[in-house]
């Protein structure tokens, strides 16, 4: 699971989540944003505070004010995503798994 804050100013934070037995694998990326038509241009600057320089595309498919339906164009996975309250929080694998 993931959980990206984007700022209007183009900069990005986001928390992966992988759940093994019960426990919580995290990842943090920071780094910049930004739209160009319908694609969405990620530049990840670091990866668990290690400078990086990862450069990821999207083609968005459907966007609303709640929902968003994107494929990652190196691969063309589809990914749904949606729209959390700021004060959201992840939940800890031990109440998923």
């Amino acid at each position: 699971m993931w959980l990206i804050h984007m700022t209007a100013d183009g900069n990005f934070k986001v928390l992966f989540r992988s759940c093994v037995r019960g426990k919580n694998f995290d990842e943090l990326e920071t780094g910049r944003w930004r739209l160009s038509g319908d694609v969405e241009s990620l530049h990840v600057q670091t990866v668990n505070g290690t400078p990086v320089s990862l450069d990821d595309d999207y083609k968005i498919l459907t966007h609303d004010g709640g929902k968003q339906t994107y494929q990652f164009l190196r691969t063309g996975f589809v990914y749904s995503s949606r729209r959390v309250d700021d004060k959201f929080e992840m939940p800890s694998c031990e109440t998923i798994s």
